[in-house]
């Protein structure tokens, strides 16, 4: 053994101690054949092999230790996932606890509302009666005359507002039979016909060739069709263009966003029948978007409107299982009703 030798094994290990400080593991197999040689004496071999062998466990420890940061992380991120899903969970919660509230308020103030409409009702059909025959009998005197046609006018207000509590409060039986939706849209539209002439609206259809049959009540969707048709009509004074369109359609998650709520809110992915009603008009007021099905709420001049028709027209359609959604048109200006009917 010569002393350059040992000297050359003394460099090796102070090359392998520098990259150690620095956290990196080069290649110890020229160490580890220095060692195998015979050349060195015990002592110095078996520094070199202890030396050798904590770097590899360093080495190992060190890519546990990576592994574990790596685990660790991607566990605090899924963490991170779940609580911004429990978070939204419980927002929802809170929203669908203040539904449930407000649903009960509605449904005890739905209950006495009928039952005061049905006290009502018949007193106001005998005054209805009794301004007819004042009507009849004051013809001559102009003056009487406009005073008892302002009374009947009056009393109409009246009735239409009883009618459309007892539509909202009646109940929830519906007569369902397989139907085509587009013939009901085609009876609906028969009879605004006059409403769409008188109004210089045009009617604009957008039919798929062919739909698969719907379990509807013919007569209650006809209410739901002509309040959503009378509404268009009254945004277009002027006159426009009222676009109905049905497609087949796979839900998605866009359409859900501002759905009213539903027993039956369909899901991404469901196949259904999609109904646009879409008009000229004025378009919807950001103050009242969030309204629309609130009762008694309305837009409408004093006389036109009790403000009942959105909210019946929304539990006809969930008791259909059908969702609807109300906005602004994107492509112009002009509102639209988006109707889903799940297959």
């Amino acid at each position: 053994m010569t002393s350059p030798q040992v000297e050359k094994m003394l460099e090796q290990l102070i090359v392998a101690a520098e990259q150690l400080s620095k956290g990196r593991f080069g290649d110890l197999e020229q160490l580890f054949a220095m060692t195998d040689s015979g050349q060195f004496p015990p002592l110095i071999t078996r520094f070199a092999e202890a030396f050798g062998m904590m770097s590899v466990q360093i080495e190992a420890r060190e890519f546990r230790l990576e592994q574990m940061i790596t685990d660790l992380t991607s566990a605090r991120d899924e963490l991170a996932l779940v609580n911004q899903r429990l978070q939204q969970s419980l927002q929802e919660l809170q929203q669908a606890q203040m539904q449930l509230i407000q649903q009960a308020k509605l449904e005890t103030v739905g209950r006495l509302a009928a039952g005061v409409a049905h006290e009502v009702k018949n007193p106001l059909a005998v005054i209805q009666l009794g301004v007819d025959f004042l009507g009849n009998e004051l013809k001559e005197n102009q003056v009487w005359h406009e005073t008892v046609l302002d009374m009947a006018d009056a009393v109409q207000r009246a009735d239409r507002v009883i009618k459309g509590i007892l539509d909202f409060s009646r109940s929830e039986q519906l007569d369902l039979q397989e139907t085509d939706l587009q013939t009901v849209i085609d009876d609906s539209l028969l009879l605004v016909r006059h409403e769409l002439n008188s109004g210089h609206v045009a009617v604009v259809r957008e039919a798929a060739d062919a739909l698969p049959l719907l379990p509807l009540d013919r007569n209650k969707l006809k209410q739901v069709f002509i309040n959503l048709f009378m509404n268009a009509i009254h945004a277009m004074p002027d006159g426009g263009t009222l676009t109905i369109g049905t497609a087949l359609h796979d839900v998605i998650p866009a359409d859900l966003t501002s759905c009213s709520s539903s027993q039956a809110r369909p899901a991404a992915g469901d196949r259904a029948i999609l109904l646009r009603i879409a008009d000229t008009g004025t378009g919807i007021a950001d103050e009242a978007s969030t309204k629309l099905f609130d009762p008694f709420f309305t837009t409408k001049p004093v006389g036109v409107g009790t403000g009942l028709g959105l909210s019946v027209t929304r539990k006809i359609l969930e008791l259909h299982q059908a969702v609807i959604t109300l906005g602004n048109r994107s492509d112009r200006q002009g509102a639209e009703a988006i109707l889903l009917f799940t297959l």
